[in-house]
């Protein structure tokens, strides 16, 4: 009998110690587990919302984050990206959803073991963004369009024999694509700290500095020529015209043939007069010689540096020997280079039957030059040799530079 009762006793005593285990289970999971509140040692985006429900830990977070403006400078200029221009939105529910979701997945023993893991670690949730990103480039594009600034090189320009200038501008161009990224990386990081754009600068390449420095004539010549041939004065304008208002920089080449362009109609030149084998006979663009040959002259009285020149087979009328400068369609051209270290400026003008070139600099670099021709006959052909003669302001010569030796066949008839 006692055998009995002590297996009863045993039997009940299992009975009890397994309702108690199940009490145990049961409180633990309800009270730790499938709560209606958000584990412990959870966060979201550093806000500590252990413990909390929903809707607590829902206000919690925004007071903490919420989309804000994205303000941005440049020089001082500030410029702001607000939220309703992007359509800028915090999944904050989401995130509480997560959070609270975080042990209480489909698996039990993945719960128990998330659960135990948080004894040690946090668990730190991210709050996702969203924007347009239409609406967020349209935004950059408008900042551009109050930062972009273009380049503009200085001028030079005369007018009624005074000389003037316009300032140069420095052009600024909005990094779009950089500040496309600094924007983005605000967002996610939900930084609000003011980003300092990048903006890509491009200096002139002729300053205000650089146009002001040219105030002074160095060098002019005119020549004449018959109007009777409207042509040839058509041809001489648009010449003229075409290789006028030019400035050189320090070192650089001016190139006639490629500032006038090849003589055809398509560039605006007509038949008249012109040497071609030495005889006279109409062709494209007669009259353009007698612009490079006034333009020669001024640029040996202002001192550039001659880098190509050849004359006429024939000798012009309109200047002495050895002064001309013959260019053709075929690859003669008149060259020159400027030696000074400030800019020069070209300008021409045609009216009342004459063409004048000048050659406007510094005073700094104002030369004093002479220009000699000797004349002789070579073989029965008139022949000169052309020098410029370089004075200090002494008139002391400190170089003699020969320029050129010209052959002249006679004119056929």
């Amino acid at each position: 009998m006692s055998k009995k009762i002590s297996k009863k006793n045993g039997i009940i005593c299992a009975v009890i110690i397994i309702f108690a285990l199940c009490l145990m289970v049961s409180h633990f999971n309800q009270t730790y587990i499938y709560s209606n509140n958000i584990a412990k040692n959870i966060f979201i985006e550093n806000v500590d919302v252990s413990q909390m429900n929903k809707k607590q830990a829902i206000e919690a977070v925004k007071n903490s984050y919420s989309p804000k403006s994205i303000h941005l400078s440049y020089e001082g200029k500030k410029h702001e990206i607000s939220p309703e221009d992007i359509d800028l939105k915090y999944d904050v529910e989401k995130a509480v959803e997560e959070a609270y979701n975080y042990t209480k997945t489909d698996k039990y023993f993945e719960n128990i073991k998330r659960y135990f893991s948080l004894k040690n670690n946090k668990k730190d949730m991210k709050i996702k963004t969203s924007y347009n990103e239409a609406k967020l480039s349209e935004s950059i594009q408008k900042i551009s369009k109050a930062v972009d600034v273009d380049m503009v090189n200085a001028k030079v320009y005369v007018s009624g024999g005074s000389i003037g200038n316009k300032p140069s501008v420095t052009g600024k161009q909005l990094d779009v694509g950089n500040t496309l990224e600094s924007v983005i990386k605000a967002v996610g990081d939900k930084d609000y700290s003011e980003i300092a754009l990048k903006v890509n600068v491009k200096e002139p390449e002729v300053k205000t500095k650089d146009a002001q420095s040219v105030d002074t004539l160095l060098g002019q010549f005119t020549t004449k020529f018959s109007t009777n041939s409207s042509a040839r004065t058509h041809n001489i304008r648009t010449a003229a015209n075409k290789s006028s208002n030019v400035l050189l920089m320090p070192g650089e080449e001016y190139s006639y043939n490629n500032l006038t362009g090849m003589r055809n109609r398509s560039n605006g030149y007509k038949d008249a007069p012109v040497i071609i084998r030495g005889k006279l006979e109409d062709g494209l663009g007669g009259g353009v010689c007698q612009v490079s040959t006034t333009l020669y002259n001024a640029v040996l009285s202002s001192g550039m540096d001659l880098v190509s020149i050849t004359n006429h087979s024939v000798a012009s009328s309109y200047v002495p020997l050895g002064r001309d400068a013959m260019v053709n369609d075929g690859g003669t051209d008149f060259k020159f280079k400027n030696p000074y270290p400030h800019p020069v400026y070209v300008k021409n003008w045609v009216g009342n039957g004459t063409v004048t070139c000048a050659i406007y600099g510094s005073s700094q670099d104002n030369p004093n030059v002479d220009i000699v021709v000797d004349t002789f006959k070579e073989g029965g052909l008139d022949a000169a040799n052309t020098y410029r003669i370089f004075k200090n302001s002494n008139g002391e010569v400190i170089k003699k530079e020969h320029v050129d030796k010209s052959v002249y066949r006679k004119l056929k008839k």
